[in-house]
């Protein structure tokens, strides 16, 4: 078969003249060669312009018509003589600088010649014959220049296939050079930069394809580049353009990793190698990269490179904590985007929130707060949310407000699902605002903020319709644990202390503006600066806010006075609240913005965004319904109405008209929100004969709570005497045979605090009953009721006689009290036989009845109540207080040491509310002091705990030296303690006042050194020690005021607390010096020696045994080597890695409660002087394992009734 004849190139002219002949000629000759193919043409015949076309004249034209077909025809000829090029190594380097400077034009989308570039673009992709300029010599500056050319030419808005022909000439470049300039590696990588991504995003996706398409010739470069940088980096410190080279490449890395991960071939375990390295910059950037890397979505890596996921993982133990950091904040998305690794890494972000470091922790914290909801609920363990939880009542305060944010942040996004019932979510989140409001106990202002600002902002949120935030309210209020509900309820009491100091502070201004004077006044300034004192006291900075407050307040702003009232008025609606609120804010800020934090906690904590009118009618629906929220509704009122009984003034007619229907369901709560309401707005109760005659039905067929509430309200009623004496004398003359007799002695107990001029009508009746016949006797049900070997029940499951026992305590109490305000002289002959008949139930350890047949349990119920009644009688009265002599109080204090755990429990909690609230004497203080050995390690450390808080607080808010001075008292009470006289020596030996010496064993020592050393931990520092040491040394130059009373024991203490005293400060590394002032001791208690020989002796003589002494020292010094022992042991063992999570300081947990039987005195006889003891082991010394076992029943049992028992209405308070 014949050849086809090859096509001769027609073009003869000679490419000369001028510049227009010259641009016809070109074009005239492009136009023939375009069509010419390679395998048809006779290449012979295309040499006579071959060499033409590469002349200077042409290739350097000024004119651009005549150099771009000139190019496009050069590319032609280089297509028809491919694969062999028909100029030499120098005329291809000219030829292809007029391409790249030709191809500088393709951008110019306008240009007369558009079309050519493009054709000289596409002529070299397509033929390839762009390669042959990775064979000429020295042309990596051309080639440079071309990519460099390309990347700054491409645009978003060029055609598609311009970009794709731009994308192949390159890539035919990369694969064809056996060696590629560094420096067009750097204009690759440049454009993964976030600068350049998003700059030029068709650069940026070049660079993909690149990257992509030609990775394996690319990989070695890639990796070269990184090794030269990391390299220079591992060679010591880092200058700071060094170190911004540096985190610019891991950025680039990162990027890499998302578009193009193959380069990254060798890469990647250089990374690995920089977490190992010294230099913690590097290890953090190492770090932090990896960590992003990890967490694309699409990314393989931790399967591909699995030495590479280990060794970052190990990142989180190690010992700087910004790389533990940088590492835990990778965990976001690592953790959404790879479900299989959610174990192992929940696991690790577990560890850290019990990390040493607070930075650390706080971090952990918030970064759970950024999961959504599906991540937390199927890959963030319970286990890691519930340490969140722990960390909401961490000690530092950066720590504790991220933990109570990300706890706040989960619950609100998993409340729809709660709200629904899905099993899961109220499994996983359902418990969370408990843990929220369990940091109230920290017992902080800073912490208290941020529960605030929580609960207002998160947990609650303030908006949606009325019934959907009722909704949220009793759902997540019914879910709340004993303590979150007390948490909750101190949230809304901190609401109403606010409102009421700030309408204070309001009405102060507004009085100062109505008087036009300027406030110069010395009153003025005086009540302004208690006020806002008050207000400080309760804000995180009280110093920092009380300047700012007193800016404030010169500022003589109307306009934010009213605004802020508006925050308050209880009849608004939630819109119209939260208007004022941010009208408020936004005033403030305009105002005076240095105040502005203050006052946005102020504001939250006013604005009645979480209870109002609203809400309340929408939770009075509830209670007069019958789903499930009835019940959560009524106990949400009941506990409301206490903390805002205002609120409940224009929802009175809806609850009486409930309280008629004979169908209604939900009375008691009813009634109990209306007594509470008629506490505090006695005026406003309903008081037409129909609501009387609804409120008396309650008193005969009603509860016993029905019926006390009903007696309230009844009794607060105005010029209703005559109706609530018609009560008491029917009640009082049949209360012998009454089958309702706890009913009627709970209507008199109130009767007696709300209208007690009507009690003193039957007083005498009632009181002989109960004194005389109800306390003396038991019934045949009491005796044989329950097993003989229980102590304790819960006040519920009392029997009906018991039960007005006790209620019969209360009756005679409250009248006490009534009295000393209305008859104090009358008051004092009341409540004699009232102190007897307490002291004589805790003397004779519950037991009233001469056959002696009252039961444990009874007995149990009894010590408690009086021991409570006692602190109930003298709490802010001074005048009873001073009746409660010293060896009254000495057996009092013995109480907290009870053989039943709920009864020592019952009245340790009830002391330590009382001083909480500094309504209590503090000589109470010593009493908890006895805990020191309280069986039950967890109750101990919530007494210890609030010791140490109280101690601070003492010492901050007084300079009475009321944490020493507890020390002489505590002493009084070891000295008189009933344990701690063992026996005495032979009757020749006589002490200083002539009377028979006692020794003490070392146990008996050892079990007094305990009680001192509980002091020392709770109230004892580096500034008081010397006072504390002076107070115990003053002990040996008194006698107890008693003369009676022998003094040998305080003696004994007294040196016993020196040497315990020096050997802490030892331990401690405090300096024990003199004290300078003088210290007052309490004169009921201590009476100065008179200074004759006898003082001389006691202040000279050591009464601590020898023997006792070599026996602590030698303790001392063997536990000193045991530590210098294990210290060096683990030294030996020590690695360079992070401290373990169980190490961490500076925190804490929620501590639960448990009970069990204390072991102190099961058994003491009665009377028996401390001169006869015989010398045994003190009964304290080992717990009584039966007692244990039978208290355990009452360790997880809720407390709330005990603190319910005995509250009185706010007449008792007031």
């Amino acid at each position: 078969m014949a050849k086809p004849s090859l096509k001769e190139l027609q073009f003869r002219q000679k490419l000369t003249g001028n510049t227009s002949e010259l641009h016809k000629k070109l074009k005239d000759l492009h136009a023939e060669l375009k069509d010419l193919e390679q395998e048809t043409v006779d290449t012979k015949s295309l040499s006579s312009v071959t060499k033409q076309l590469i002349d200077s004249s042409i290739v350097n034209h000024k004119d651009k018509g005549v150099r771009i077909y000139a190019a496009c025809c050069i590319a032609d000829m280089l297509r028809l003589y491919a694969p062999d090029a028909p100029y030499n190594n120098t005329q291809l380097k000219v030829i292809f600088g007029l391409f790249v400077s030709e191809l500088r034009h393709i951008a110019d989308t306008v240009s007369a010649y558009a079309n050519m570039y493009y054709y000289l673009l596409e002529s070299l992709s397509v033929v390839k014959s762009i390669v042959l300029i990775t064979d000429l010599k020295n042309a990596e500056e051309l080639m440079t220049t071309l990519f460099r050319n390309v990347f700054d030419d491409i645009r978003p808005q060029q055609a598609k296939n311009v970009q794709i022909c731009m994308s192949e000439l390159l890539q035919h470049i990369i694969d064809e050079s056996s060696q590629l300039p560094q420096e067009i590696v750097d204009i690759i990588l440049a454009q993964f930069l976030h600068k350049h991504k998003f700059d030029n995003p068709a650069a940026y996706r070049l660079a993909c394809d690149l990257g992509n398409n030609c990775a394996e010739k690319l990989q070695r470069y890639v990796f070269q580049y990184f090794s030269d940088i990391i390299s220079t980096a591992g060679n010591g410190e880092l200058s700071h353009k060094e170190l911004e080279d540096f985190k610019t490449v891991h950025k680039l890395v990162i990027e890499l990793n998302k578009s193009t991960p193959a380069l990254l071939l060798n890469v990647i375990p250089q990374l690995e190698e920089e977490l190992k390295l010294s230099d913690v910059t590097i290890r953090t950037l190492a770090t932090r990269s990896l960590g992003e890397m990890f967490s694309e979505k699409t990314s393989q890596l931790a399967t591909q490179y699995e030495s590479t996921w280990k060794a970052w993982l190990q990142r989180r133990n190690d010992k700087i904590p910004q790389v533990r950091i940088a590492w835990i904040e990778s965990l976001v998305d690592l953790i959404k985007n790879h479900a299989g690794l959610s174990k192992e890494l929940s696991d690790g972000l577990s560890e850290k929130l019990v990390d040493p470091d607070e930075k650390v922790r706080a971090v952990a914290c918030k970064i759970i707060g950024e999961f959504d909801y599906e991540t937390s609920l199927h890959h963030i363990q319970k286990n890691t949310l519930i340490q969140v939880g722990h960390r909401c009542r961490d000690k530092k305060k950066s720590v504790s407000k991220e933990a109570i944010t990300t706890l706040a942040v989960l619950y609100n996004q998993a409340y729809p699902e709660i709200e629904n019932g899905t099993k899961a979510s109220i499994s996983h989140f359902g418990w969370m605002p408990s843990a929220i409001l369990h940091a109230v106990y920290v017992n902080d202002n800073e912490t208290f903020s941020f529960v605030d600002h929580a609960i207002y902002t998160t947990v609650f949120p303030p908006h949606g319709s009325a019934a959907s935030r009722t909704q949220r309210l009793v759902t997540t209020f019914g879910a709340l644990d004993d303590k979150g509900r007390t948490g909750f309820l101190s949230v809304l009491r901190r609401s109403v202390d606010a409102r009421s100091h700030i309408t204070a502070f309001l009405k102060l201004l507004e009085t100062r503006e109505k008087s036009n004077e300027n406030g110069g006044s010395e009153e003025f300034e005086k009540k302004l600066g208690s006020i806002i004192k008050v207000i400080s006291d309760r804000l995180p900075d009280p110093v920092k806010s009380s300047l700012l407050l007193y800016k404030y307040a010169n500022m003589h702003d109307s306009t934010f006075l009213l605004l802020i009232s508006d925050c308050m008025d209880s009849r608004r609606s939630l819109k119209e609240i939260r208007k004022a609120a941010k009208d408020t804010i936004a005033r403030i800020e305009n105002i005076s913005p240095p105040t502005l934090e203050i006052f946005t906690i102020l504001i939250q904590r006013i604005s009645l965004t979480l209870i109002n009118s609203e809400v309340i009618s929408e939770l009075i629906q509830n209670i007069a319904g019958s789903d499930e929220n009835r019940q959560i509704s009524g106990e949400l009122l009941r506990s409301i109405s206490p903390i805002f009984p205002a609120i409940f003034i224009d929802h009175l007619a809806e609850i009486m008209a409930l309280l008629r229907d004979s169908t209604f369901v939900g009375a008691s709560d009813a009634l109990q929100t209306l007594a509470e309401f008629a506490k505090q707005f006695p005026k406003s109760v309903p008081a037409d004969t129909k609501a009387k005659g609804t409120l008396r039905q309650f008193l005969t067929s009603g509860t016993v709570a029905q019926a006390t509430d009903a007696t309230i309200v009844l009794a607060s009623i105005t010029n209703n005497d005559a109706m609530c004496k018609d009560i008491a004398e029917d009640i009082s003359e049949d209360l012998d045979s009454s089958p309702d007799l706890l009913k009627n002695l709970a209507i008199l107990s109130q009767i007696t605090l709300y209208s007690p001029q009507v009690f003193e009508s039957v007083s005498g009746t009632v009181v002989a009953f109960i004194m005389n016949k109800l306390l003396l006797t038991n019934t045949k049900d009491q005796e044989t009721r329950y097993d003989a070997t229980e102590d304790w029940v819960e006040k519920s499951e009392l029997d009906q006689y018991s039960l007005s026992k006790l209620m019969g305590l209360k009756v005679l109490v409250n009248r006490a009290i009534v009295l000393l305000e209305s008859d104090p002289e009358a008051a004092h002959s009341a409540v004699r036989p009232v102190f007897q008949l307490l002291w004589a139930i805790i003397k004779q350890e519950g037991e009233l009845v001469a056959e002696k047949n009252t039961n444990a349990v009874m007995k149990s119920h009894l010590r408690l109540s009086a021991a409570r009644f006692v602190i109930k009688l003298t709490r802010g009265r001074p005048a009873y207080e001073k009746m409660v002599a010293v060896s009254d109080f000495s057996r009092l204090a013995l109480v907290i040491q009870d053989p039943v755990y709920r009864a020592r429990h019952g009245f340790a909690t009830r002391i330590m509310k009382y001083l909480r609230a500094k309504e209590l004497h503090i000589r109470y203080l010593a009493v908890l002091i006895l805990v020191a050995h309280e069986p039950e390690v967890d109750w101990k450390a919530q007494v210890q705990k609030f010791l140490t808080i109280q101690s601070k607080s003492q010492a901050i808010d007084s300079n009475l030296m009321l944490n020493e001075l507890t020390l002489a008292r505590a002493l009084h009470l070891l000295s008189n303690h009933p344990d701690f006289v063992i026996k005495v020596t032979d009757d020749d030996d006589k002490d200083v006042f002539g009377g028979a010496l006692p020794t003490h064993s070392v146990q008996d020592l050892n079990l007094a050194a305990t009680y001192i050393e509980f002091y020392l931990d709770t109230m004892a520092n580096s500034e008081n020690i010397s006072l504390i040491f002076y107070v115990a040394s003053l002990m040996k130059t008194v006698r107890f005021a008693s003369p009676n009373d022998n003094t040998h024991n305080l003696y004994v203490l007294s040196d016993l607390a020196q040497y315990l005293i020096q050997e802490r400060s030892r331990s401690h590394g405090w300096t024990l010096t003199s004290y300078p002032g003088q210290v007052k001791l309490p004169r009921e208690l201590f009476a100065p020696l008179a200074q004759n020989d006898i003082s001389v002796e006691i202040s000279t003589k050591i009464y601590l045994p020898t023997i006792w002494v070599q026996a602590r020292e030698h303790k001392t010094e063997r536990k000193s080597k045991t530590l210098i022992e294990r210290k060096m042991g683990q030294a030996t063992k020590r690695r360079s890695r992070s401290p373990s999570p169980h190490s961490a300081d500076d925190m804490e947990d929620i501590v639960g409660e448990k009970g069990a039987s204390s072991p102190s005195r099961a058994k003491r006889p009665k009377k028996a002087k401390a001169a006869e003891r015989v010398a045994e082991e003190p009964t304290r010394k080992m717990a009584s394992r039966a007692a244990k076992a039978k208290a355990t029943i009452y360790k997880d049992a809720d407390s709330s009734d005990e603190e319910a028992e005995e509250e009185e209405s706010d007449h008792e308070s007031s």
